[in-house]
């Protein structure tokens, strides 16, 4: 299935990465990976957070995930990697 979008996520980090949070970004959604890809570095530069440590990565998202709810996990690796997963949660429709 080809990915028709892409968001950004920037997460901020301790010295030691044990405590991290995610940072706002002004824009989270991009058109292609590419576009979010070109945008990242700078992003990361403006965070402006008082977090020694920030990490960044954009993800594709595919036609299935679009269209349904989904759950964003990430974490840090030691070697300071931001991991992000995208889980399509299955739709629950109510019916009488």
């Amino acid at each position: 299935m080809e990915h028709i979008a892409a968001f950004m996520l920037l997460v901020g980090c301790n010295a030691d990465a044990s405590t991290c949070t995610e940072i706002q970004v002004p824009v989270v959604a991009y058109e292609s990976a590419d576009e979010c890809q070109q945008e990242l570095a700078v992003q990361i530069r403006l965070s402006g957070t008082g977090n020694e440590n920030v990490y960044g990565a954009c993800k594709e998202i595919d036609e299935e995930a679009f269209e349904q709810s989904a759950t964003i996990d990430w974490s840090v690796t030691r070697s300071g990697k931001l991991l992000v997963t995208l889980d399509a949660e299955p739709q629950v429709i109510a019916s009488r």
